[in-house]
């Protein structure tokens, strides 16, 4: 979630908070939403992926992702390959975690290969303190309390925690740079790894190959292009983010946002939300 909400986030209580120094390598900010009135009408927020992993405890009515409800108070968000529809109705109280790309594993220790695409935590993970954190953050009724509970609990989790493999956050950073799935090779070369050792690592470490993560943060660079007005022809876009030719680009791109790039540009222009078709 941004550090600029717009106007409909602001009408949800959205706020940020930034994590102790020690987390800052791992964990990007906190965030929350706390809303007085309930809600009477549905609303929907749309998360687009770029890797990273979520954590979220929900104090009030059920969340809703992709129209169906999420059972558990306690759940994952955010790391999977498609954008998805967080849903909100009646009572809004929520705080959540949001951790950098490849900064969720040391703290919960199982590969995260494992856990994407799925909202289902204690089911995967097995922490039993987790209920535990739950009900002292559901006490802890403002976010700066909420805040430091949250703080004392990753501390400790990191404290015992498998360590990040050191070639997690140099990579990450090699391929932001380049931002095409095509560099993954030049990487490699600059690790002293095989393409297979990277893959594995990424598995455990990040939860999806250096592929995806390359390819989703060429959608979301294409995307940002497109909310800010770009007006040149899709295939221009294609070109200059490196896509084969425009054919590839739309069939990625609809993969993952759910339209084609000129249906997405249209939307931004009328300053309608993000439905997928």
């Amino acid at each position: 979630m941004g550090a600029n909400p717009d106007p409909t986030l602001t009408d949800l209580g959205f706020r940020l908070a930034s994590p102790s120094p020690a987390l800052r390598p791992y964990i990007q900010s906190y965030w929350a939403f706390s809303r007085a009135a309930p809600l009477r009408q549905r609303h929907e927020e749309y998360m687009h992926p770029r890797g990273g992993y979520g954590l979220a405890f929900n104090f009030g009515g059920p969340a809703l992702l992709d129209g169906e409800g999420i059972g558990e108070p306690i759940f994952l968000d955010g790391d999977t390959t498609i954008s998805r529809r967080m849903g909100f109705l009646g009572s809004i109280e929520m705080v959540g975690v949001r951790f950098r790309e490849g900064g969720a594993y040391p703290f919960l220790g199982v590969p995260l290969g494992e856990l994407r695409n799925t909202t289902r935590l204690l089911d995967a993970v097995g922490h039993t303190r987790m209920p535990e954190l739950y009900h002292r953050l559901y006490s802890a009724r403002t976010l700066e309390m909420r805040v430091q509970l949250l703080d004392a609990w990753l501390l400790a989790r990191l404290a015992s925690a498998k360590p990040q493999d050191k070639i997690i956050p140099y990579s990450l950073a090699l391929l932001r740079d380049a931002a095409s799935p095509h560099a993954i090779p030049q990487v490699t070369d600059r690790l002293a790894i095989s393409q297979r050792q990277l893959e594995r690592i990424y598995h455990c470490h990040v939860g999806m190959s250096p592929k995806q993560y390359a390819s989703l943060l060429r959608i979301d660079s294409a995307r940002q292009a497109l909310r800010r007005g770009y007006a040149m022809p899709i295939g221009q876009l294609a070109a200059e983010l490196g896509f084969y030719d425009q054919p590839h680009f739309v069939r990625e791109f609809r993969a993952v946002v759910g339209m084609p790039p000129s249906a997405y540009r249209a939307r931004s222009r009328q300053g309608r939300p993000e439905q997928p078709n």
